[in-house]
């Protein structure tokens, strides 16, 4: 009984100690990447790794559904959110402009809007956890829009601003 019990307790650890995060609405989803690029000593005096565009890139190539398509991705120097770089990337699927904000780990929270890419995004890290790039409308209009990523313990919260004109 005992030797059950504390199978049970170790897989219950073991599992929960791998995942990355659960899954949350429709749009804004979180998953993990099967092989994380690897955070290691690259000489850095302090130890932390220098993260590349490269770096990010294969992150979302490693988690990238078929219906996804890679538009552009930054660096998040700041570390805002612990997460270290963003991918902007259009679903065809289900016709949204998305991005995914990594961490360390290959983890990423992603958020996505059902709007158009323009075909200059312009995709720009603003600093404090923002992103920003260039959406359309469906009268050709173009404009800014602007998605912030803050997390809090298990807590994701996304927020979306846009410049149109109300």
């Amino acid at each position: 009984m005992k030797r059950a019990l504390i199978f049970i307790l170790m897989t219950v650890c073991i599992l929960e100690m791998s995942s990355c995060g659960g899954k949350d609405a429709m749009l804004k989803t979180s998953d993990s990447v099967s092989n994380p690029v690897q955070n290691e000593d690259t000489g850095n005096p302090n130890g932390e790794k220098i993260w590349s565009e490269q770096d990010i890139a294969s992150m979302f190539s490693h988690v990238q559904e078929t219906d996804w398509e890679y538009i552009d991705c930054v660096l998040i120097p700041d570390h805002a959110s612990d997460r270290i770089g963003a991918v902007l990337f259009w679903n065809d699927k289900k016709q949204t402009s998305n991005v995914a904000f990594f961490d360390a780990d290959g983890c990423f929270q992603q958020y996505g809007t059902y709007a158009k890419m323009s075909a200059e995004p312009d995709f720009m890290y603003l600093g404090d956890g923002a992103v920003t790039f260039k959406l359309e409308t469906e009268d050709g209009t173009i404009y800014n829009y602007t998605l912030t990523i803050s997390i809090d313990g298990s807590n994701v919260n996304f927020k979306a601003e846009d410049d149109l004109p109300k």
